[in-house]
């Protein structure tokens, strides 16, 4: 399982090392990839890895840090509490194994990882520890599943990262005896190679998270693809969201700026959970705002984007009637919005000034959306569609008539959708 043509001398290693990094090292695309094929290379020079866990910091708004742990076979990768884990999946990779967790700030202070080497790495920078048969003592409880492995040595390193995020690898083998010195300095210079081509992947993760995080999934896509040129556009057919917070000026007045921002964000949050949990895509928070888009499908047919722009009404009405009880168990006031719904072709990309973009939709069916939503306390609902909308995908939506709006020529017929119908 380490590999044909294994290698138990270290002569020549460093060029072998260095042709790995520059080939096999350096196409890896990701993570996962990059850990089988070191280990793969380090098997196939005698080092006998039994099981590898690189654990590092990373930039997330709901992930603290991630852990990919290889196995050398399938195996069962065993339990981690739930209370800390955001996200968890395996990898098959032609026999070889690699468990990956994404875990949320909590993880830190588990005991399961106070207890682990890893922590111990943490501050000392490297461990070298013998791994001693099943059933006797061992300075750490994972060492307990290591020798039940078969594993006779554990070696750990905290890894140089030049984005500043913490980084820590274990490697554990079945090696009869564990390693020499010798071959301890040939996997410590191993693990420096292997840093190069990590930190970049890890920084390519970071700039992905990043983009979607601050100007969504799509647009972060398109943006590190390179779409970052001023007045680089796309049209796009799509439903267009447009939902703005009623009073919220007035209701923020005398507030705590702390408890203000938090109420905010429990409404961001609920209409978010609504608008991706349907498929759509939040493209910008204009103050209390939100504008968001369900892109219509290659097929052109756009009912399956305005239903799922339905489907997100109805989710965030629920989710707003859920936060507005706890508010009112609260004392505190209860959110109300409004929600302008049309369909049609925008424009979709950067504008802006050559220092400074932006990524968005304009267009005419953008600007006719805000107006929509700005008649919805006129007369009196929370959320109005347009004719071409309810065409599409709600024909039972009630016609409330047609409204002169600022910035267009003729009166707008509009709807009223109907909520959990």
């Amino acid at each position: 399982m380490h590999g044909q043509a294994e290698s138990t001398s270290l002569e020549g290693f460093s060029d072998r090392l260095l042709d790995w990094i520059a080939n096999e090292g350096a196409a890896s695309e990701s993570i996962p990839l990059l850990i089988d094929s070191y280990c793969r290379f380090l098997n196939r020079d005698g080092f006998a890895i039994r099981r590898c866990n690189l654990a590092t910091e990373t930039v997330h708004p709901l992930m603290a840090n991630t852990r990919h742990v290889w196995f050398d076979r399938a195996t069962d990768p065993g339990p981690i509490n739930p209370a800390v884990v955001v996200e968890r999946r395996q990898y098959h990779l032609g026999g070889s194994m690699i468990d990956e967790v994404y875990f949320n700030g909590g993880s830190q202070k588990n005991p399961q990882y106070l207890a682990s080497p890893f922590h111990k790495v943490e501050e000392e920078g490297e461990l070298y520890e013998t791994v001693r048969p099943p059933g006797e003592g061992q300075p750490f409880p994972l060492f307990n599943d290591l020798a039940t492995l078969g594993c006779s040595a554990y070696s750990a390193f905290r890894l140089n990262s030049f984005a500043g995020m913490l980084q820590k690898l274990g490697l554990s083998t079945d090696r009869p005896g564990g390693y020499d010195e010798p071959r301890r300095a040939a996997l410590r210079a191993s693990v420096a190679m292997l840093t190069l081509h990590l930190n970049t992947l890890v920084e390519h993760d970071t700039k992905r998270t990043l983009a979607r995080a601050y100007v969504g999934g799509d647009p972060g896509r398109r943006v590190c693809a390179g779409m970052i040129n001023l007045g680089e556009v796309v049209s796009l057919d799509a439903a267009i969201w447009f939902s703005d917070i009623r009073g919220f000026t007035h209701s923020s007045d005398g507030a705590a700026p702390e408890r203000l921002i938090e109420r905010l964000n429990g409404y961001f949050e609920t209409v978010a959970s609504a608008i991706y949990g349907s498929g759509g895509e939040i493209l910008k928070y204009i103050g209390d705002a939100v504008l968001a888009i369900f892109p219509v499908g290659e097929d052109g047919d756009r009912r399956a984007a305005c239903g799922a722009a339905l489907a997100a009404l109805d989710r965030a009405s629920a989710g707003l009637a859920e936060l507005n009880r706890q508010y009112a168990e609260l004392g505190e006031e209860p959110f109300a919005h409004g929600v302008g719904l049309h369909v049609g072709t925008v424009s979709y990309g950067n504008i802006g000034s050559r220092e400074r973009l932006d990524f968005t939709v304009i267009g005419p069916a953008v600007n006719l959306a805000s107006r929509i939503e700005g008649m919805c306390k006129e007369v009196g609902r929370n959320a109005l569609c347009s004719d071409l909308f309810a065409q599409s995908a709600c024909p039972g939506a009630e016609p409330i008539g047609a409204f002169a709006m600022k910035g267009i020529a003729d009166p707008v017929p509009l709807n009223a959708p109907r909520v959990g119908g």
